[in-house]
C-alpha cells in the first residue's frame, strides 16, 4: 500500500501550479485549493512508518476528505458556488471578530490574519462580490449529501475515456464503502488528539502514540488519496483556466485515477470495508447559504490598513529549539511505577510523539503538517488541564474523571453502532478498535445521565487563565482550525507572496508562530501532567514539569511579537 501511496504522491508532484494573479478573489482560492490538497497528501505520505505522528496522519486525511466533498460539490455548479468561497472567507472572519469580543482580546496585527498575501488579489473582502456572495455548505451537510447519494465503485479507469464530470464521479465511487459515516468519525477522533484517537497508534509490539496500526492507516490513506484527486478533479472543473497548458490533460488524469484506484484496492485490503448499502431517503438539497446576520465591520480590511510580510521567525525557532533539548532531557518509564492508566500513557507517549512531529517538519517543507500537530496538542492539553484543576478537592476530580471517560466510551459506542448499521458486521466493527492483548481495557459502561465534556472554548479558557487576555487560547485555536478545516483564511496563511513570486507551499510567518507556541505549551501541559501521574508526583518529574513550562512561556514570550495575541 505505501508504494500505491508513493506512486500518486510522485505524480501529483509533476503537476505545475497555474495562478492567475489578476483574476477575481474566488478564482485564487479556488487555484489555491489543489495546490495545498497536495502539500497535506505528501505530508500524510511522509509520516508513514516515520515512527512518529500517527494519528497527525488521521487529521491530514480528514482535511483531504472534506476537500474532496467540498470541491465535488462545488464543481456541479461552479458559476453560482464558487463565489462562496468569498462569502465563507467574510463568515470565518466576522466568527474570529465575534470571538476577539466575546473574550476581550486584543489583536493588533488582525488585518495581517485576514489578508496574509497583499498584491495578488483582491482578498480585502471589501469588494461587491465579496459583499453579495453567499457562504459554503457546512461540512455535515455535505457528509450527508454525499452519503445519500448512488455511489458505485468505478470501472476500470482505463475504461472511462470521459471528461473531468465523468472522472470526478467515477473518482467519488471510490469512496464508496461500508460503514463510511463511522470511518469519518475515526478520522476525527485521530484529528482532534484524544484519547480514542490516540487509540489508532495501539499496535502489538509497537510504541505507544507513535506507531499506526495497519487497519486504520489503510483507512487514512484511502480517505487521503480518494480526497486529494476529488479535490484536483473538482477545481478542474470549477475553474478550468488554472490547467497548465503544457501538460495533456487527459493523460495526466487517466494516470491520477489509476493510481489512486492502486491505492484504494491496497487500502481496502488491509482495512476490509467493503461495498456500501444503497442509499436509504431522499437526497438532501444542499444549497449555498445566504448570510444571516450583518457582519462586522471589523471582517472588513481596507487597503491603506494593509500589512506587509516582515515578521521574523528566527527569535521563535532558536527558543523552540531550546525548549525541545529540554523536553529530550529526561524520561520516565511509564511502567516503573507500577501498571499505569492506558490514559496516561497515551498523553505521555502521544505528546512526545506529536511534538517530535512539529519539530521535524516546521522547518523541513512539511509545515501544514506543523499545523495540524499544534492544533491537536493544544486541545488535548485543554482537556487535561481541565480534568486535573483543584485536586484537593477529590470527590470533584472523580466527577470529572467520570465525565472524561464516559464521553470516550460514548464516542466509541456510537461509532461502532454506525458501522454496523451500515453494512459492517458488528464483530468487524469492533475489532477496528480492539486493544492489543497486553492492554487491560477498562469498563465500558456509561454512567447513568453523564454529563459531556465542557466545550472546548471553556477549557481553552481555563487553561488560559494566567495570561493577560485568557480569552487568547479559543482565539488561537480558532485561527489554527482555519488551515485544519480548509477555509479560505487557512488557504492564504498557507502560501507567502514576496518580492514578486508566489511560495504555494510555505507558511505565513504569523500562523507558524502561532503553531509553534501553542505545540510548546500544548506539550508542556501534557508532558509535565501525564509525567507526574506516571510516576506519582516524584520529585524529578515536579522540576521536569516547571522546566517545560517556563522554556514554552519562553517561546510565547517571542511568539506573540509575531502573531500578537497574549
Amino acid at each position: 500500500m505505501r508504494a500505491a501511496t508513493r506512486a500518486l504522491r510522485f505524480h501529483l508532484d509533476t503537476l505545475p501550479a497555474v495562478f492567475h494573479f489578476d483574476g477575481t478573489g474566488d478564482q485564487f482560492l479556488a487555484e489555491a485549493a489543489f495546490p495545498y490538497a497536495r502539500w497535506r497528501y505528501a505530508c500524510t505520505d511522509s509520516l508513514l512508518g516515520s515512527g512518529i505522528g500517527g494519528t497527525v496522519v488521521g487529521a491530514l486525511a480528514r482535511s483531504l476528505f472534506d476537500d474532496g466533498l467540498l470541491w465535488q460539490w462545488i464543481a456541479e455548479s461552479p458559476a453560482e458556488r464558487r463565489p462562496a468561497l468569498l462569502g465563507s472567507m467574510l463568515e470565518e472572519r466576522d466568527r474570529i471578530c465575534g470571538y476577539l469580543a466575546e473574550h476581550e482580546v486584543s489583536c493588533p496585527n488582525l488585518a495581517r490574519w485576514f489578508v496574509p498575501l497583499h498584491g495578488i488579489t483582491d482578498l480585502t473582502g471589501a469588494s461587491l462580490a465579496a459583499l453579495a456572495a453567499p457562504s459554503l455548505p457546512a461540512e455535515a451537510e455535505l457528509l450527508d449529501l454525499f452519503l445519500a447519494s448512488s455511489t458505485t465503485l468505478p470501472a476500470s479507469p482505463t475504461l472511462i475515456g470521459g471528461g473531468v464530470e465523468d472522472l470526478l464521479e467515477a473518482a467519488r465511487g471510490m469512496l464508496a464503502m461500508s460503514g463510511l459515516r463511522g470511518a469519518v468519525m475515526v478520522l476525527g477522533h485521530a484529528g482532534h488528539g484524544n484519547l480514542l484517537g490516540l487509540q489508532s497508534s495501539m499496535t502489538v509490539g509497537g510504541v505507544p502514540g507513535h506507531d499506526l496500526r495497519a487497519d486504520h492507516e489503510a483507512l487514512f490513506m484511502h480517505v487521503a488519496a480518494v480526497g486529494v484527486t476529488v479535490t484536483l478533479l473538482g477545481v478542474c472543473a470549477a475553474v478550468p483556466e488554472c490547467w497548465p497548458p503544457e501538460v495533456e490533460q487527459a493523460g495526466f488524469l487517466g494516470t491520477l485515477m489509476r493510481l489512486t484506484e492502486d491505492v484504494v484496492a491496497a487500502a481496502s485490503a488491509v482495512h476490509g470495508l467493503g461495498d456500501p448499502k444503497p442509499p436509504v431517503g431522499v437526497r438532501p438539497k444542499v444549497r449555498v447559504q445566504a448570510r444571516k446576520r450583518r457582519l462586522r465591520p471589523e471582517a472588513l480590511v481596507a487597503r491603506r490598513d494593509l500589512l506587509p510580510d516582515i515578521a521574523h521567525v528566527g527569535p521563535i525557532v532558536a527558543a523552540v529549539r531550546e525548549y525541545n533539548d529540554f523536553v529530550s532531557s529526561w524520561a520516565t518509564d511509564p511502567w516503573a511505577h507500577g501498571d499505569p492508566k492506558l490514559a496516561s500513557v497515551l498523553a505521555y507517549a502521544g505528546a512526545h510523539s506529536t511534538f517530535a512531529t512539529v519539530v521535524s517538519t516546521f522547518e523541513d517543507h512539511a509545515a501544514a503538517t506543523t499545523v495540524f500537530a499544534a492544533r491537536m496538542l493544544l486541545e488535548e492539553a485543554a482537556r487535561f488541564t481541565w480534568l486535573a484543576q483543584d485536586l484537593e478537592d477529590e470527590d470533584a476530580f472523580v466527577q470529572r474523571s467520570t465525565r472524561y471517560f464516559d464521553e470516550f466510551r460514548a464516542r466509541k459506542k456510537k461509532t461502532i453502532a454506525l458501522f454496523a448499521g451500515n453494512g459492517v458486521t458488528l464483530a468487524a466493527a469492533t475489532r477496528l478498535f480492539r486493544l492489543p492483548d497486553s492492554v487491560v481495557e477498562g469498563p465500558e459502561t456509561l454512567s447513568k445521565g453523564r454529563q459531556p465534556l465542557p466545550s472546548i472554548d471553556e477549557m481553552l479558557l481555563l487553561m488560559g487563565a494566567p495570561y493577560p487576555e485568557p480569552g487568547w487560547l479559543p482565539v488561537a485555536y480558532s485561527l489554527l482550525s482555519q488551515v485544519t478545516h480548509s477555509t479560505p483564511i487557512g488557504l492564504v496563511h498557507m502560501a507567502r507572496y514576496r518580492g514578486g513570486t508566489l511560495s504555494a507551499h510555505d507558511i505565513s510567518p504569523e500562523m507558524l508562530a502561532l503553531a509553534l507556541d501553542a505545540a510548546c505549551l500544548g506539550s508542556a501541559r501534557l508532558l509535565g501532567m501525564s509525567a507526574l501521574i506516571l510516576t506519582q508526583g516524584s520529585n524529578e518529574a515536579r522540576q521536569y514539569a516547571l522546566g517545560l513550562e517556563e522554556r514554552a512561556l519562553a517561546v510565547h514570550d517571542r511568539a506573540r511579537l509575531v502573531h500578537w495575541l497574549d
